[in-house]
């Protein structure tokens, strides 16, 4: 019997509710983000991680099945596991290197219970003509807005910044036909919104939708600037960032040559290619996303000015 039903409002690419029972409470996830077999696939790892006492909810099979259809929807259901989300700042910098810990053990874990992954891959980097030619779309969608309001005065502003920092930065693009690695199974998000806490630690990886091969380094700088980021001008807690990734390459060794890499392409993507939230704004009328874009272009800002330091906060000795 089913005694509460309560909306979950973080998160941006599922419906997901908090579903009360006689029997116990559950996460129901509405998958949206990912196709059925997928997802199956997802649930399965996630369901061997649980098995060796890492802390990711198992999904709750229907027979044999991981998702229940339901008029035509996809849904699958966890156990409700108790935590908050913590922001990165509120961590120290014991519970930040733990968590870098954790996500080496999950990237080891996954690499011993999936198939073989290659170790290096070639991976693309947006050019700076296809670069100029995103950043003139949008401002061309802005040009035409017969009232633009502050949001489009703010995005043209920082469009015309961004193409100058494309024009100064030229000698920064990272080689395009290298293969670059190490690589293996990552979770793809790991953030704090996919993240719960409890009693000082980690209580639940949530949120496997985008499990899949990628260069572990990626996840590593990726997962850091989300967590350690202040979304304004002072850009990235460095401190942090440095525990973060000491406690994940205690554990998960990478060079420092390999991070250092993956560190800079990750920026290069920042510059050269990261409108996602544009994209919802002028071609969906979806406005829920405006304000990451005012804080990653904040922390562009200040990444561009601060490259060394920034990478040195990743390959400090550990």
């Amino acid at each position: 019997m089913i005694t509460r039903v309560a909306v979950i409002t973080e998160g941006l690419m599922n419906r997901n509710w908090r579903v009360t029972t006689a029997a116990g409470v559950w996460a129901v996830k509405q998958l949206l983000d990912v196709g059925p077999e997928v997802a199956r696939q997802q649930y399965r790892a996630a369901a061997t991680l649980a098995g060796l006492d890492l802390p990711v909810p198992a999904p709750v099979l229907a027979g044999d099945d991981s998702v229940v259809f339901i008029d035509g929807a996809a849904y699958a259901v966890l156990p409700w596991v108790t935590g908050v989300h913590r922001a990165g700042h509120s961590l120290t910098l014991a519970e930040a290197a733990a968590l870098g810990e954790l996500l080496a053990a999950l990237h080891l874990a996954l690499a011993d219970v999936l198939e073989p992954a290659p170790d290096r891959l070639l991976v693309p980097v947006t050019d700076l003509p296809t670069a100029r030619a995103k950043i003139n779309r949008y401002l061309s969608l802005i040009g035409q807005q017969a009232t633009p309001d502050n949001f489009d005065r703010y995005v043209e502003a920082q469009l015309h910044h961004r193409r100058r920092l494309l024009e100064q930065a030229t000698h920064l693009h990272p080689a395009g036909e290298t293969l670059v690695g190490p690589c293996g199974y990552t979770h793809g998000d790991f953030q704090h919104l996919n993240i719960l806490w409890n009693k000082g630690r980690v209580s639940a990886v949530l949120d496997w939708d985008r499990l899949d091969i990628r260069p572990l380094g990626l996840e590593v700088a990726r997962s850091a600037t989300l967590l350690f980021g202040y979304g304004d001008e002072r850009g990235l807690d460095l401190a942090r960032v440095a525990a973060f990734s000491s406690g994940y390459r205690r554990h998960r060794p990478i060079s420092s040559p390999d991070l250092a890499n993956a560190v800079h392409r990750l920026w290069w993507e920042r510059l050269s290619n990261d409108l996602w939230q544009l994209e919802l704004h002028y071609g969906r009328s979806d406005t829920s996303c405006d304000h990451l874009f005012v804080s990653a272009s904040e922390l562009l800002h200040w990444w561009t000015a601060n490259l060394e330091a920034a990478t040195d906060a990743f390959t400090a000795a550990n």
